[in-house]
């Protein structure tokens, strides 16, 4: 996708430039330029950004003056730019704050110090890092030391706002759980711009690994020696397992394509591809097993002259989200909507205002299935550094609320970016920089127990063959949607089963009576029809249906034992399951397949299987006031209780396929209580009602 730089490199215009060198032109230079030469040319690549030869001839320069803070600063600068490895990056930039000199000339050889840039790259080095007070220090050090003209004043004073946010984030952490999701998916390489599938079993993203048989080689990236871009795709595995990802056939070794978007049925992809210059929305659609070559949208009101980045059709294909860095934006990227008129053209675009957009960037819009939460990214002053995640609420009078920051460690002082999730809201995948990662950029699965779609219906289904072969692309069943007391515009919706399992998901008004009818495309026959009303009451309703396609008798069988509404009154007939243990003193771990635990799992998987759609298991945790030398406090011993519950109970229930994404686990409380200690820890009886770890489901 196209570069964003975020840090500045400013010179002197050069005397002279020379044309874009070859590798071997470089190594030529660097043998046998002089010192004079190097600088030169180094300053000219770094303006011309040619990064990567650039750092090539600052490795050359830092062997000739290895304390040089000019040439430290230069290669501390593309260490950051290149790779964003700011801990690399420290070292360089450390030695470069040394010396700076605000009237630094970077074509002068005899040139010592660095820039007063070094500090505010240093200090970004220390945010990205989150050791905030060291970032405050040096972007403050950078204020002082620059020039008023500096085009970096502006970022600092934002990063310092950024700054505060930090702190009081990372004081107050959000709960969730976040994961790297395995060197199956990322790489050495970027890989970034995931988009998951609703029912979560399948994962599109953009990688710039390179090509096995050597293809892509001779179309690196000219500045960052970065392979083109890619789209893949991954399934997960009956046993929860992201399977070997495949390369879709659309990529062409000399061109970038990156996913932004991905229909319900999987049979269309939206795509960010560049060659005509500021970079266009581009799609491909399914067809004859395979997808097709990728076209321009061409509604004059999407794609123009200027620069449009992401875009995101709902899952009812009723609206489009897109960004766009177009004139009379509230600044940078902003957010835009069109709706789809009833001749399926793109009403023309409305800016989503003051709310959503900032005078910063905004990018990578996502709404959930229910249209109601929109999620996107901002580098803006409610980001605690780079891009955070945002989410704001659609109200009655079709506006959108203020946007909120999705809190820490959701977001980190780093770029976190392209959020998307499944139909419940809990899990979703990201883009991020972080320690424990493969490269440069990886993907994240996050699981959260706040963002969960409310009010809603989501009719999910599955069309098998006879005998359970693909689903024939010459007899596309399709399956409309009628609601009967709906508003005109969302009285009527066909939606397609995916080609791969014949699953189908589309999201339903609560309180609202709909007729379904199963049709062939070929010749609009009906096949079977049925009809249902929605439950009334604010919550997370399925309506599941298992359906057999008899091709050759053009007919739907519904087997009767298929069919279920599973709704939150099925859920409040459920008994709340209990469980408490009573711990020992310092213990703090129990078994999932052993005791009373396995007895309680037991239940709730029993709960599962009769038909209940999700579980919330409460943990609550307690330590007595007996000193542990063993866990330093009694504070962080009642943590442990409770953190070793929550995992090892999510762990058991995420590893079981039935299971995956039902079961919510949530610390509820972990206090320390009872009598106060007074040098008689044998009187077991008096502190053990003190040393516990309780369940309860709801």
């Amino acid at each position: 996708m196209k570069n964003i730089t975020l840090f500045y490199f400013l010179l002197f215009s050069p005397l002279f430039l020379f044309s874009q060198l070859t590798d071997d032109e470089v190594f030529q230079l660097i043998q046998n330029g002089s010192e004079q030469q190097l600088v030169s040319e180094n300053s000219r690549m770094m303006q011309e950004n040619l990064l990567y030869h650039a750092e090539m001839v600052a490795d050359k320069l830092l062997t000739l003056k290895p304390e040089s803070s000019n040439y430290n600063y230069r290669k501390g600068f593309l260490v950051l730019e290149i790779r964003k490895d700011y801990m690399k990056a420290i070292p360089f930039l450390e030695k470069a704050i040394l010396k700076t000199d605000a009237n630094y000339d970077a074509y002068g050889v005899s040139e010592k110090s660095a820039p007063a840039d070094a500090f505010f790259h240093l200090a970004t080095c220390y945010h990205l890092n989150e050791d905030i007070e060291k970032a405050k220090l040096y972007y403050n050090s950078f204020l002082a030391a620059s020039k008023d003209k500096s085009e970096l004043i502006a970022v600092t004073n934002l990063r310092l706002v950024q700054c505060e946010r930090a702190i009081e984030a990372m004081a107050n952490p959000v709960n969730v759980r976040l994961k790297n999701i395995g060197n199956k998916i990322n790489g050495e390489f970027p890989d970034y711009a995931p988009v998951v599938s609703l029912d979560g079993s399948s994962l599109f993203y953009t990688s710039r690994r390179p090509w096995a048989n050597g293809e892509t080689e001779v179309f690196r990236d000219p500045g960052i020696n970065q392979y083109p871009e890619d789209v893949y795709v991954s399934y997960l595995s009956d046993d929860s397992v992201w399977m070997e990802p495949k390369r879709l056939e659309f990529c062409l070794p000399k061109r970038n394509e990156a996913t932004i978007a991905v229909s319900t049925d999987e049979r269309k992809i939206y795509l960010y591809e560049d060659s005509t210059g500021n970079g266009d929305i581009y799609y491909t659609d399914f067809y004859a097993s395979k997808f097709s070559d990728i076209q321009k949208v061409t509604d004059k009101d999407i794609n123009t002259k200027y620069w449009e980045t992401h875009c995101m059709v709902s899952h009812d294909r009723s609206r489009m989200f897109f960004t766009s860095d177009r004139p009379g934006g509230m600044g940078g990227r902003d957010i835009y909507m069109s709706k789809r008129r009833a001749d399926s053209t793109w009403s023309n675009p409305i800016n989503l205002g003051p709310r959503v957009n900032t005078a910063h960037d905004e990018d990578a819009p996502f709404v959930s299935i229910d249209n109601k939460m929109l999620y996107f990214s901002t580098n803006g002053e409610k980001s605690i550094g780079g891009f955070d995640i945002m989410v704001c609420d659609l109200l009655e009078d079709d506006t959108w609320s203020d946007s909120r920051n999705l809190g820490y460690p959701f977001n980190s002082t780093n770029d976190d970016i392209f959020y998307t999730t499944t139909s419940d809201g809990l899990r979703g995948y990201m883009t991020s920089f972080r320690k424990d990662g493969y490269g440069e950029k990886d993907i994240y699965e996050i699981y959260n127990d706040y963002l969960g779609v409310k009010n809603i219906a989501v009719f999910k289904g599955v069309i098998k063959t006879l005998d359970n072969s693909p689903l024939p692309e010459d007899f596309a069943v399709n399956i409309k949607l009628t609601c009967e007391d709906c508003e005109d515009f969302e009285k009527n919706r066909v939606i397609f089963p995916r080609l791969r399992d014949g699953l189908f998901m589309s999201g339903l008004k609560p309180c609202k009576t709909y007729t379904i009818a199963y049709f062939n495309a070929s010749d609009s026959k009906v096949m079977y029809e049925e009809s249902f009303t929605t439950e009334c009451n604010l919550d997370y309703q399925e309506i599941n249906r298992e359906l057999i396609l008899d091709v050759p008798n053009r007919a739907i069988i519904v087997p009767k034992d298929t069919i279920k509404v599973i709704d939150p009154i099925d859920i409040v007939s459920y008994k709340n399951l209990e469980f408490l243990h009573y711990f020992d003193y310092n213990k703090n771990k129990l078994y999932t397949d052993k005791g009373k635990l396995k007895d309680f799992i037991k239940e709730v998987e029993a709960q599962l299987k009769e038909g209940r759609p999700s579980i919330t298991i409460n943990v609550y945790s307690s330590a007595s006031h007996v000193p542990t030398k063993t866990y330093e406090t009694n504070e962080k011993l009642t943590t442990i209780r409770a953190e070793n519950m929550k995992y090892d109970i999510f762990t058991y229930f995420e590893s079981k396929p039935e299971f995956k994404g039902k079961v919510n686990v949530v610390i509820v409380s972990a206090i320390v209580d009872g009598p106060e200690y007074v040098n008689d820890s044998a009187k077991q009886k008096k502190y053990k009602p003190y040393q516990f770890v309780g369940l309860k489901t709801e």
